[in-house]
């Protein structure tokens, strides 16, 4: 055998993720009043067997956690599988994805449910000019975050869904959503009144298109089954 051969295997490395996971199953875990003994049996009936001691490990960060078991992990916890890959924590807490990408806990939550990419456009980008009074920016914001999603879904999303997120009612949904969000996180922070105003104003704005876009539905609804209608009517008439 060669020097090489002999060689020993490097330790795995363990990033920031695997932490959150290794915390997670442990949290989850006992929040489910299981034992690491219970919860091993509850895998087992899954089919996917993890012994006591090998789940003590996970959460000693010990053991790896293969996407099969992760998988596994979150269906017997009841749980989702983004619940256990971050940590539980929200709003501006820097979240690490890896050792050189942080993000706020809010745009990591937002990311690992698929509604948006891992950026976060809460923060004024460097070539966006910020005069006094001037809250244009947020604006010109908005518009780069909508750019960002649009990529971000085409790679993401399967084509079903992707066509039902462009919808301009689920853009409207996901638009009311930020600005309920950033308004709410306003509620207890440090932002002067005029200010939690004025974000009060954008987010029953948005509520408010959201309301607009839902009273269109019906007329379009009606509008494609009378083109569906209508192209039936065509196919039966050049059949004959």
């Amino acid at each position: 055998m060669t020097d090489e051969k002999r060689r020993p295997r490097p330790a795995a490395q363990y990033g920031p993720i695997a932490k959150a996971v290794a915390e997670n199953v442990e949290r989850i875990r006992k929040a489910r009043g299981m034992t690491i003994y219970s919860l091993s049996g509850e895998l087992d009936k899954v089919g996917r067997p993890i012994a006591p001691s090998a789940i003590a490990k996970i959460e000693r960060q010990q053991r790896q956690v293969p996407v099969d078991d992760l998988v596994a992990l979150a269906v017997v916890l009841n749980t989702s599988p983004a619940a256990l890959l971050l940590p539980s924590v929200w709003g501006d807490v820097p979240v690490e994805l890896t050792s050189e990408r942080q993000v706020a806990a809010r745009t990591a939550w937002r990311w690992i449910r698929g509604l948006s990419p891992a950026s976060d456009y809460g923060v004024i980008p460097s070539e966006i000019v910020v005069g006094p009074d001037d809250d244009s920016w947020e604006d010109e914001l908005d518009r780069k975050y909508w750019q960002m999603r649009q990529d971000y879904d085409a790679v993401t999303l399967p084509p079903e869904l992707r066509r039902v997120r462009q919808h301009p009612a689920s853009r409207d949904v996901d638009a009311a959503n930020l600005q309920v969000e950033r308004l709410v996180r306003m509620v207890g922070g440090k932002a002067g009144d005029e200010a939690f105003e004025d974000q009060l104003s954008r987010a029953r704005s948005a509520v408010d298109r959201l309301a607009t876009e839902l009273e269109r539905l019906p007329e379009e609804r009606e509008r494609i089954k009378a083109d569906r209608a209508r192209r039936q009517a065509q196919a039966e008439g050049s059949d004959g």
